[in-house]
């Protein structure tokens, strides 16, 4: 990677704080589709050490390869997912019906946390605004961690079922606020498989396993 590399990576991390999480703590105002002013980022300490120019935000926005991020105007610039901003509301979003959402849903991360999500009864959203997901149509630009090796498919229709809703962001992330306590249960999940071999894990030992530890303790 070249030192310009370096830097538009530098610059595209910093872009990412500061619209996904750290706007209102910076003093930057934010609206609700979650904007910013792309002249006021420009004057942020963050960006000012990296002489950030409005032609570096421009490549940044043109070459990201995860398209996180969109200009509106010429004048304003928003992370397109990913917030735990809560004035960031969901009018920036679309929301998916039946018949708009993708057949098959699926939220990627690690063998390794199976245990501590099935003990917590479900997919959180954590601190963040949404859960998110991908599918097969729009996986190749973003939803998943690229170093996820399970994949955990949901069902959409029992989930929109029981209330909860599923949005589509502006690069094509899947996302959803869960349920009143911010998941979506283990009771609407389809199937767990494996990335790297494409198998389908037999979930039930994982369950089993949780149900004796908790049993014992």
């Amino acid at each position: 990677m070249t030192e310009a590399d370096q830097r538009e990576v530098k610059i595209s991390k910093a872009l990412s704080y500061l619209l996904r999480h750290g706007a209102l703590k910076e003093k930057l105002d934010i609206d609700e589709e979650g904007y910013v002013k792309i002249s006021a980022l420009l004057q942020h300490q963050r960006l000012k050490s990296y002489r950030t120019t409005r032609e570096d935000i421009d490549a940044v926005v043109r070459n990201n390869n995860k398209k996180r991020f969109t200009i509106r105007d010429g004048e304003y610039i928003c992370a397109n997912q990913g917030h735990s901003i809560k004035k960031v509301s969901n009018n920036n979003l679309d929301l998916m019906t039946l018949e708009t959402i993708p057949k098959e849903v699926y939220h990627g991360t690690y063998k390794k946390k199976l245990p501590s999500i099935i003990a917590s009864g479900g997919l959180s959203r954590m601190n963040r605004n949404h859960i998110h997901m991908t599918s097969r149509e729009f996986s190749k630009i973003s939803g998943i961690r690229y170093n996820a090796d399970i994949l955990v498919y949901i069902d959409v229709a029992k989930s929109m079922a029981a209330g909860i809703k599923f949005y589509k962001s502006l690069n094509n992330v899947i996302l959803s606020e869960g349920d009143e306590n911010g998941f979506i249960s283990w009771k609407y999940y389809e199937k767990i498989v494996d990335i790297k071999t494409g198998n389908e894990l037999a979930i039930e030992q994982f369950f089993q396993e949780n149900q004796d530890k908790n049993s014992t303790t």
